[in-house]
């Protein structure tokens, strides 16, 4: 049912051309704010020019301009505020539809799979992150500054699910449902907006600390990851809750220098083994699918091919 949905809305082909670009528009405009305020910096410090803000999308450095982390954090976040919103105006006057319809075909959201993906991905990656530090202590620093974690506790709490939330509706709900449009078997939106997922993530730091090789084999896992379980369970409810616990953990209990989120986590790790990472990661996306597959009595993982069926559905039945 999950492909059927676009069915029920307004679905020309320009119509997805146009609507991708609107929300680019959108998230580009939520960079204004950022450069308003990191151009005001370099106007006020000879030591800064631009090639320090150039720099700053590997660094992450915001005290260099004297900007506060989370403040800086916030004015991240604010791009993916915009493209939702842009998202959301394009569903709801190019489409005649809403972000709903690229969630589940059902009349509500199911919260409790949300929270589900979300406490069982969080839960081990503190189980295997546990693991590690006490099989590798040393690698780890106790960095926890209360007067700063405390306001960035809730920045990640109440703004980090709308970027999450942002890159799952884009790539695993309204492009892999408008390529599905056209496609003839299941797949082939998966892996397509899989690629898309791991190319448009070229752009963060990890890649130039880490190569760019290994981080395309782990964005793309993710994005495999994300969308199998779209697929399987015909709802994007347990993406939604997986992509947040990622990076609501990153920003909050571990960090380590290269990473696209930089805030005053709890600890940080020196030791990060980008291929051990990644293999690791498709381990507990195993050991995910299976748990899930049990809990949420999924078919066979054939669904995958299966042809889409493009016959209209009644949405919100």
């Amino acid at each position: 049912m999950f492909f059927q949905i676009a069915k029920a809305a307004k679905n020309e082909w320009w119509m997805y051309f146009l609507g991708f670009i609107c929300v680019f528009v959108g998230y580009f405009l939520g960079q204004i704010p950022l450069m308003i305020v990191l151009l005001i910096a370099v106007n006020k410090d000879p030591n800064l020019d631009m090639s320090d803000i150039v720099s700053l999308q590997t660094e992450m450095n915001f005290e260099k301009f004297g900007i506060d982390s989370n403040v800086g954090f916030i004015l991240l976040l604010l791009m993916f505020v915009f493209a939702m919103i842009a998202l959301y105006l394009v569903m709801r006057l190019i489409h005649k539809s809403d972000l709903r319809s690229l969630i589940t075909p059902f009349k509500s959201i199911n919260w409790g799979k949300v929270l589900f993906g979300f406490g069982l991905w969080f839960g081990m990656t503190v189980l295997l992150e546990g693991v590690s530090y006490f099989t590798n202590p040393e690698a780890y620093e106790f960095t926890l500054n209360v007067s700063s974690f405390l306001p960035l506790l809730v920045i990640a709490i109440l703004l980090l699910p709308i970027q999450t939330s942002l890159e799952e509706l884009l790539f695993r709900g309204y492009l892999m449902q408008g390529i599905g449009l056209v496609a003839s078997h299941k797949w082939i939106p998966l892996v397509i907006t899989s690629l898309g997922f791991g190319l448009i993530h070229m752009a963060n730091p990890e890649v130039i600390e880490f190569g760019v090789g290994t981080m395309l084999v782990y964005y793309v896992s993710a994005g495999l990851l994300l969308g199998i379980i779209t697929v399987m369970d015909d709802s994007l409810e347990l993406a939604l809750g997986v992509h947040a616990a990622t990076n609501i953990y990153g920003a909050v209990m571990v960090g380590y220098n290269g990473s696209a989120i930089q805030t005053d986590t709890i600890l940080k790790t020196s030791d990060i083994n980008p291929n051990l990472m990644t293999a690791v990661f498709l381990v507990s996306a195993v050991v995910f699918y299976i748990i899930c597959s049990k809990k949420y009595s999924w078919e066979p993982i054939t669904k995958l091919f299966e042809p889409i069926n493009n016959k209209p559905t009644q949405y919100y039945a």
